[in-house]
């Protein structure tokens, strides 16, 4: 009897452990931008392959879901550009001034400069491994960004493989592959 019970102790145990692994969220490990700064890889200019889904809320249908890819490149000094081959082929470049929230967003975490990204989001970080990692930027709320973005969620190994970005009225995941 006293076996059985030890048993059944251990089972419930290790059943609770698990739920609390799976329950970690990003969103439970904030960190201070020094911080953050020493844990992510270095990162260089990169060209990748991507691939984006948008879901966007609409009163009419509920939701849509839009699905795109093509090239991605990164230049760590100007920023980002995503050239789309399908479904149209488009050019969105976050390089200039006209795009300067979201440039300097892709350049502070590609510099390691978090001043500006503290003063303005929450940062979370979350190690898997010794080589993978999350990382989440939730706007301030005296933050600009906070009336259109909740979240930023990015995961990555050596470079970025998964970035999600979830506004008030949309929710995109983009995947990298193919890095260079």
């Amino acid at each position: 009897m006293k076996v059985k019970y030890i048993c059944f102790m251990c089972i419930c145990f290790c059943t609770l452990l698990a739920q609390v692994a799976i329950a970690d969220s990003v969103l439970n490990h904030k960190i201070t931008a020094k911080q953050v700064a020493d844990k992510l890889p270095e990162f260089s200019d990169t060209v990748c392959k991507f691939t984006q889904e948008k879901s966007v809320k609409n009163s009419t249908n509920g939701e849509i879901i839009l699905k795109s890819g093509g090239n991605f490149k990164f230049e760590k000094n100007k920023g980002v550009t995503f050239e789309t081959t399908y479904p149209v082929k488009t050019v969105a470049s976050y390089t200039t001034e006209q795009n300067k929230h979201v440039n300097s967003i892709v350049k502070a975490i590609a510099n390691k400069n978090y001043s500006y990204l503290e003063k303005n989001f929450d940062i979370y970080y979350l190690p898997y491994s010794k080589n993978k990692w999350e990382l989440a930027l939730k706007p301030k709320k005296q933050s600009k960004a906070a009336t259109a973005l909740k979240l930023i969620n990015i995961k990555g190994e050596k470079s970025i493989d998964n970035m999600v970005i979830d506004t008030q009225n949309s929710k995109t995941i983009i995947n990298y592959t193919n890095c260079k």
